[in-house]
């Protein structure tokens, strides 16, 4: 018997730590205004709204800024009262950022909202809570555009402030295994303390062209990969505005452009990260002057007509998908303006094996052919072996679980009969090449916890 050995190397970008990924939109708490409030209703609709969609990938995740009702001073956002009717998975924030420049991070009233929301729905909203973003790009309006902001080492004791508050709460047991971490761009967003690196990336705001769209991002999210220590990336913003009073380089707003985007990057994403469009329907706060809106607010229909992926068929759960594919080892940096997991077993991938007749190889130039005597079918065993990677280094059980993709691959072993092991061709007539044709073919992927993976066969 002989056994072949397959060691998979993969690389950051391949690794991602929860076992299911989400895809939904961003929701502000208000219309225009925070004297425009949302109401549950408004919640409602816009979460049923995005899952009836027609795609490919269930929009059926909500990301939330802040779990503040907005006009009240610590009610809970009634879009928890929503989510629990429509079985909505939340992507909660707590907007941190003070109210003056030089101020302390705000939590307080985001915690006593949080536990009101608690105290209301209890285990029913925590089995919608996909994770927490301690502030929204708060790094970069500090330290990059000048506006009202927290320095990274700040966002970072904050969430570990966070963390320690959740943990000596009443509704501790509700939070417990619930990621932590801070959304920002792409620059900015690695911050201690964070769980995951939340990040939101715009082409159009780094005034790429369409045609330079996918490059663009997929160089954020590698850059992204790369300082993330190991952690997960979730694109926490994306999208691509249909009408803007400014021109922003060689970037244009159009329908046109956004069905492109969706097409090229909104369908590489969705089956690889966690995501979350920027926005259902528009309602950023009035200097915002470009129209994010997915869906048009009077006919309630998505401004594209093409919302599929590649004809890719709906996952069965709409949770799970595979990941596959690199990154470019490209850069850039983008930004938004935006209003106020279990684990698997391993299970190895399908091998199939087979022995058949080939035609002939030809050996390179100045090459002799390999010489074998074949007398019986041979069989070959393959033996999966994962070793990690870095960022996986001393101590793994800080990370989070990884998720490990099958891949493709293909060995040809060819023998040439002869009379006996020689180092010269026999005059006897050769018979056809055989060819052992091994094929690993891709069919699932597993999670498996980065502190106990070393290797499965």
């Amino acid at each position: 018997m002989k056994y072949l050995l397959i060691h998979l190397f993969l690389s950051p970008c391949l690794a991602h730590a929860a076992s299911k990924l989400y895809t939904g939109f961003n929701y502000g708490s208000f219309w225009g205004t925070e004297a425009n409030p949302k109401k549950k209703s408004d919640f409602l609709d816009g979460f049923n709204l995005a899952r009836n969609l027609t795609t490919n990938t269930p929009f059926d995740t909500a990301r939330l800024f802040t779990c503040v009702q907005s006009g009240t001073k610590n009610d809970p956002t009634e879009a928890f009262d929503a989510a629990v009717e429509s079985k909505t998975n939340l992507f909660l924030g707590f907007w941190i950022s003070p109210a003056q420049k030089g101020g302390s991070p705000s939590i307080n009233n985001e915690m006593v909202a949080l536990e009101k929301g608690f105290q209301k729905h209890g285990q029913a909203l925590s089995d919608l809570i996909i994770g927490l973003s301690v502030g929204n790009e708060d790094v970069y309006r500090a330290e990059a555009s000048g506006e009202i902001g927290l320095t990274a080492p700040i966002v970072g004791s904050t969430i570990a402030q966070v963390k320690k508050n959740i943990a000596a709460s009443s509704f501790s047991r509700y939070m417990a295994s619930k990621p932590i971490g801070h959304v920002d761009t792409v620059k900015y967003a690695v911050v201690d303390n964070a769980d995951f690196i939340g990040i939101t990336v715009y082409p159009y705001w780094n005034k790429d062209s369409i045609d330079a769209a996918f490059t663009s991002f997929q160089g954020s999210v590698a850059e992204a990969e790369k300082r993330a220590g190991g952690r997960p990336i979730w694109i926490a913003e994306m999208g691509w505005p249909t009408a803007d009073s400014t021109q922003h380089g060689a970037a244009v707003a159009g329908v046109g452009q956004l069905q492109r985007f969706w097409k090229e990057v909104g369908c590489w994403v969705f089956s690889r990260y966690t995501t979350f469009w920027f926005e259902l329907v528009k309602d950023s706060t009035p200097e915002q002057k470009a129209d994010w809106g997915f869906v048009d607010g009077k006919t309630r229909a998505a401004k594209i007509k093409d919302l599929s992926c590649g004809g890719a068929p709906k996952p069965s759960s709409g949770k799970d998908k595979p990941v596959s594919g690199t990154l470019p080892p490209l850069s850039s940096t983008s930004h938004a303006v935006s209003p106020a997991p279990s684990t698997v077993a391993p299970t190895p991938s399908t091998i199939l094996t087979s022995i058949s007749p080939s035609p002939s190889l030809a050996s390179p130039p100045g090459q002799s052919p390999p010489h074998a005597t074949l007398t019986s079918t041979t069989t070959l065993t393959p033996i999966a072996i994962i070793s990690p990677s870095p960022p996986y280094g001393p101590s793994p059980e800080t990370h989070s679980s990884v998720r490990f993709i099958t891949l493709e691959a293909t060995v040809v072993i060819t023998t040439t009969p002869t009379v006996g092991v020689t180092t010269k061709p026999t005059p006897t007539p050769v018979k056809p090449v055989h060819a052992v044709t091994l094929t690993v073919v891709e069919n699932s992927y597993v999670t498996i916890g980065a502190q106990t993976v070393t290797a499965y066969s």
